[in-house]
């Protein structure tokens, strides 16, 4: 009869067999602990020879099972996990009552904006503050702008709106070019609420595609192919609270290395930025040095083939030395860098992937309007979670240079 084999990390002998495993055309046989609750598994194969090995070992031909159990000791368990508590009734909160929170702030942030109306002949346009409300509502839904018409009409009902826009009126305010540096600047007026509880910055940048599809030949295989559009959405963001500082939209195609300057200066004039972190696609003296003249430590990490040679850029020599020979400092502060892509995951799980407008400009605007949709429900969270009192009509003035108001 087959021994029964001890536990291998408590050494009990209450143990069962509880299944036969194949390995490389060995039989594995694991077994359960009924002291320690574990499982593990011995092949047949390692127990005779560690039977052999110990018995030569200790002069004898079969040797006692507490020694042959030394043989398959394992490495003590990893310590538990660091749990963070969470107030389940303000997360309660904070979910159950985001809808009305959302629309109070969207209705604060575009009251912003000033009601310019085009003086000409023939029907006249419709307000910009109500068509930008409607367009973010639209976006926050993730409706189309038919089955949204219903929630625009209960917003108006509630004050929010002065009357229901037609759906093919906000599909056609997504078209309008002046709508894109308006919503970039309600982006970067949303985030100032937080700025006292962020000093490290992550940026990054990540394509949105669109929900339609192109054609183009390919000469090579001399067959036609579908592909999808996407554009490019560069974003700087709080590493604390996921809040996006600031943003510019490009082609899908584009670089991501020369937005680093201009997101960083924006996003320096209403925080107070100690240091940004970003990945090696940022990695350039131009970039390290832009960030040193503002008064913010880059931890951007190195290339292999990159040297300390600074070549006008005293920064990059720095940050360089800093990297080789403090390496175990230099990437736990580069570790928040994470937190870039957890701003992108709940954007895109919250608010879809996809753009469902057609043309170019229309998903420019959308995308912006998705990250403004993030940004005031993060203020919800925030205001709920952590008690941050949230009036962005007292923060809207600390950036000037808008243009808005």
């Amino acid at each position: 009869m087959e021994e029964t084999p001890f536990c291998k990390y408590c050494g009990s002998i209450k143990t069962i067999q509880i299944g036969v495993w194949s390995d490389g055309g060995r039989k594995v046989k694991s077994y359960h602990c009924g002291s320690c609750k574990r499982r593990f598994s011995i092949s047949p194969e390692e127990r005779i020879a560690a039977k052999q090995t110990l018995g030569a070992f200790v002069g004898v031909q079969s040797p006692p099972e507490e020694l042959l159990d030394t043989l398959f000791e394992s490495k003590e368990p990893s310590p538990e996990r660091t749990t963070f508590p969470q107030d389940w009734p303000a997360y309660n909160a904070a979910q159950t009552e985001e809808k009305l929170l959302f629309l109070e702030f969207l209705e604060d942030i575009t009251s912003l904006v000033p009601d310019k109306r085009d003086c000409k002949r023939g029907r006249p346009s419709s307000n910009l503050r109500e068509m930008l409300f409607a367009c973010t509502t639209k976006v926050y839904e993730c409706l189309s702008s038919r089955r949204a018409h219903s929630d625009l009409e209960i917003a108006r009902r509630r004050g929010y709106l002065s009357k229901t826009p037609h759906f093919n009126t906000v599909l056609k305010y997504f078209n309008k070019p002046e709508l894109t540096p308006i919503l970039k600047a309600l982006i970067r007026i949303s985030a100032l609420p937080l700025a006292g509880l962020e000093d490290t910055i992550a940026i990054d940048a990540s394509g949105l595609s669109s929900a339609f599809y192109s054609r183009w030949f390919d000469y090579r295989f001399n067959q036609d192919r579908r592909v999808k559009d996407w554009i490019k959405v560069h974003i700087a963001c709080g590493v604390k609270t996921n809040i996006v500082t600031s943003i510019n939209v490009t082609d899908g195609t584009s670089s991501d290395s020369p937005e680093f300057p201009h997101l960083l200066q924006e996003t320096t004039e209403g925080f107070r930025v100690e240091s940004v972190v970003a990945d090696k696609g940022y990695s350039s003296r131009k970039n390290l040095q832009s960030a040193w003249d503002m008064g913010v430590v880059p931890f951007i990490p190195f290339k292999s083939n990159s040297t300390g040679k600074k070549l006008s850029s005293q920064a990059w020599r720095k940050m360089y030395h800093y990297f080789r020979y403090n390496n175990e400092a230099f990437m736990q502060a580069y570790h928040c860098r994470s937190n870039v892509e957890s701003t992108f995951s709940m954007l895109k799980r919250k608010f879809d992937n996809r753009l469902f407008s057609r043309n170019e400009q229309a998903q420019v605007n959308e995308a912006l309007a998705k990250v403004l949709c993030h940004n005031l429900v993060v203020l919800v969270h925030e205001a709920k979670e952590n008690k941050i009192p949230i009036d962005l009509n007292d923060v809207a003035h600390k950036l000037p240079l808008l243009h808005i108001k």
